[in-house]
């Protein structure tokens, strides 16, 4: 694998070329240097490639970007889109202007008129860099669109024409999850004037290790029509309230696992008037209790979910962001509404889903921009093909990061960090201090609300501040508190009089994942600047005491037995505490990397049918004659159905064709005894009733539509089905997988019998849709099918 040193030595060719093409640039009046893209579409027309155009491409954008935003990108800047146009993923610490790398990168990959798009993990950053940096690509002569509604356009109605128009702009800004939505519903689409995609060709994924790592097991998911609700919700919530801890549950909190009692059980029996309770008949009562219990002994209120306008929403629990859209599985998050007395959520059956590496695997080329992608440059490579390019920052980082400090409390770490806070306060020091969950933050503000100091505080609920609270941070005599949301966004800019007082100190309050605690340090020292970081943590920490061991759990008791007789232990220090969560933080991360990679694994399976299936409505949608579709599909059911079942017996045979073919009485013969002749007689009454309905089609192209409805109506039921069936086949995988049974083989095996049922039942509803619905048109003269 080549390193980054030899992997940089290329690419400072290119900006030696690039430079030398400087003062030519520079020289050109406006007219020229905008009328370079013409002269760039003209080459890649005749047969160059981007990589020939590259070096003067670059120093076209370089020099408009002076112009028109009166700033010329640096040569580390150049470098780092480089890296960008060739597919990986260039790390560029805080501050060092990723924003300005990627108008030479999307400049360059739009030129073939493709399209490139940058994609971003929040609507903030993709509406901010669009708004500063579309002048210099309209300047060049290039369309650039923000494809989603901003805030207060949200509630208008946006059509497919509108989005058509984003799409086909050459440079799209827009956000991961809006980008997710628009893949699937443009698939769902009933016709080919709903659909706006065009094939996606160039992306850059701003902070990448965000979307692709932190994101990849979250599916994104478009529902269809509700399930039908259980009422045992608010039952079960009622009966867990009433529960005892000390007789009729118990609950290990390290490991995360409750179960009823004895006690328990027989106060269930009692309380649902049970015979038992485990009884078949009694199985969705004993769910709903669990789901219940899950609810309250889990599912905290502040570290995993916020109740938001009477809404349950969930926390990312590395970002410290709400997670909009986002449902805890099946039946939890509605035992969490129940427990918090919202109105549930229905839950509804899956249309179509999606997960990032997923949508980021349809584009031609990915690359991508982080502060802290190196830390997991080997799975980005093994699971994404991504190689990581780290970037020399402009000017040396001077940023003092000092050694962790380990408390055996929480209170005491607290109080250490309010200490350090007021101590910096009295200089004029800006400080941002990190709490791990929301409501570790507002308890911090409210310990310096006691004694006076004055603060602003950044968590989920004041995201829409961010910007506003983010560029205030960096002030003389700034207290920040946040969650770790700030480790990410708008950069922390020095105020007057900062740097002499040695610059913003970050201090953290948890033990967090190693690449989340480089990003929330680099929030200090952007740009040769001073500052410090210094991460304080407890062994009561959520981080450490969910994942700690046997041993490091009796080390813990042990010591608060001391303390609880007196014994000063306050900071603990050694090599062998600080190698212990050393250690438990690479199992953590090493964890959460292998069951990323089973994710991975598994939606590679979905992928491939979701693209399949795709792929085959596309294509229905966009045949303009679907007679030859409809002969081979009504061929194909016959033979499934003839295959199924013995139809010799002429009652069998009036009754399938009740069922299937039509309502209407019809006359069968008596000398049908082969299948052959039987499915000759069925093939002559299908073509039959088609041919009378074909009497209210007034046109072929009113008939080549009812064919589209009924096969894409057909489809589209049997897709919802199909998600769900993969979804348990995903679960029973992982299930075999710990049972020691070949995880991977077994679910390819599944899914793939899963499919080829899936499309024999769309050829099997297609059939009976055709026959026994009923069409006319309504007084607009549309079309209108009814499926019975």
């Amino acid at each position: 694998m080549l390193t980054d040193r030899l992997r940089l030595k290329k690419a400072r060719k290119l900006l030696n070329k690039i430079n030398k093409l400087g003062p030519k640039m520079q020289a050109m009046s406006d007219e020229k240097l905008q009328g370079q893209t013409a002269i760039f579409k003209k080459q890649l027309k005749e047969g160059k490639s981007l990589d020939d155009i590259l070096p003067e491409a670059y120093a076209t954008v370089r020099e408009a970007d002076k112009r028109i935003l009166g700033m010329f990108p640096y040569d580390v800047q150049v470098l780092g889109a480089i890296v960008l146009h060739n597919g990986s993923i260039a790390e560029m610490k805080t501050g060092e202007g990723k924003t300005l790398v990627a108008t030479m990168a999307l400049y360059l990959n739009a030129l073939e008129g493709k399209g490139a798009m940058l994609v971003t993990p929040n609507g903030y950053l993709a509406s901010r860099d669009k708004k500063e940096l579309a002048p210099v690509y309209e300047w060049l002569g290039l369309s650039v669109s923000l494809a989603f509604a901003e805030e207060k356009d949200s509630k208008k109605k946006i059509t497919a024409k509108t989005k058509r128009k984003w799409y086909n702009s050459d440079i799209v800004y827009t956000t991961a999850s809006s980008l997710a939505f628009d893949y699937l519903f443009n698939n769902l689409a009933s016709s080919k004037e709903n659909q706006y995609l065009r094939p996606f060709n160039y992306v850059i994924v701003d902070e990448v290790d965000e979307v692709l790592l932190d994101e990849a097991q979250t599916p994104f998911v478009v529902s269809s029509s509700p399930n039908v609700q259980s009422n045992l919700y608010h039952l079960a919530d009622q009966f867990v309230r009433l529960l005892d801890p000390e007789v009729d549950y118990v609950f290990k909190k390290d490991d995360q696992l409750f179960w009823l009692t004895a006690h328990g059980i027989e106060k269930a029996e009692q309380f649902f008037k049970l015979d038992s309770l485990f009884s078949n008949e009694s199985r969705s009562v004993y769910r709903h209790i669990i789901l219940a219990m899950g609810a309250h002994l889990t599912m905290r209120r502040g570290h995993d979910y916020l109740v938001v306008k009477g809404e349950v929403v969930l926390l990312d629990e590395d970002s410290g962001r709400l997670k909009r859209g986002v449902q805890v599985s099946t039946g939890i998050h509605q035992a969490v509404e129940a427990k918090e007395k919202v109105e549930l959520t229905k839950i509804q059956k899956t249309a179509a889903s999606i997960t990032f590496p997923a949508l980021f695997a349809l584009f031609n080329k990915v690359s991508g921009m982080s502060g802290t992608a190196k830390v997991n440059e080997e799975e980005f490579l093994q699971t994404y093909n991504l190689k990581v390019v780290t970037i020399p920052t402009r000017v040396p980082v001077i940023r003092k990061d000092y050694r962790p400090l380990i408390f055996l409390t929480t209170i005491d770490k607290l109080m250490t960090a309010v200490d350090d806070v007021v101590e910096m306060h009295k200089t004029g020091r800006p400080v941002l201090l990190v709490a791990g969950s929301v409501e570790n933050s507002e308890i911090i503000s409210e310990l310096l609300l006691n004694i006076g100091i004055p603060h602003n505080v950044l968590n989920a609920y004041n995201a829409a501040y961010e910007a506003q609270i983010i560029k205030n941070a960096g002030q003389k005599n700034a207290v920040t508190i946040a969650t770790n949301m700030a480790g990410r966004g708008t950069d922390i800019k020095l105020g007057p009089g900062v740097k002499e007082l040695g610059g913003l100190a970050v201090i953290g309050t948890e033990m967090l994942p190693k690449r989340v605690e480089l990003q929330l340090a680099g929030r200090a020292g952007r740009q040769g600047d001073p500052g410090s970081s210094q991460f304080l943590i407890s062994l009561e920490d959520s981080f450490i005491s969910s994942n700690n061991t046997p041993r490091q759990k009796k080390y813990y008791r042990k010591l608060m037995k001391k303390k609880s007789k007196g014994k000063d232990i306050t900071l603990l220090s050694g090599p062998r505490i600080r190698f212990s969560l050393l250690m438990l933080r690479t199992r953590k991360e090493d964890l959460n990397e292998l069951m990323r990679s089973q994710t991975n694994k598994m939606e590679i399976i979905l992928s491939l049918q979701r693209k399949n299936f795709y792929t085959r409505r596309d294509k229905i949608m966009k045949t303009d004659d679907l007679q030859e579709d409809v002969d081979r599909i009504i061929d194909n059911a016959l033979n499934l159905y003839l295959e199924k079942q013995d139809l010799s017996n002429k009652s069998d045979l009036k009754y399938f064709i009740n069922q299937h073919v039509t309502y209407q009485q019809v006359n069968v013969p008596d000398n049908l005894k082969t299948k052959k002749a039987i499915k000759d007689f069925l093939k002559e009454l299908a073509y039959k009733i088609l041919d009378e309905k074909k009497h209210v089609l007034i046109n072929k192209k009113q008939a080549n539509d009812f064919y589209q409805q009924v096969i894409i109506s057909s489809m589209d039921g049997n897709w919802i089905d199909q998600v769900d069936r993969i979804e348990k086949i995903k679960i029973n995988a992982q299930q075999w997988g710990r049972s020691g049974r070949p995880q991977d083989l077994l679910h390819q095996e599944k899914a793939f019998e899963a499919y080829k049922d899936f499309l024999d039942k769309i050829t099997l509803s297609t059939f009976d849709n055709l026959l026994l619905s009923k069409i006319f048109t309504n007084e607009k003269g549309q079309l209108v099918v009814v499926f019975n």
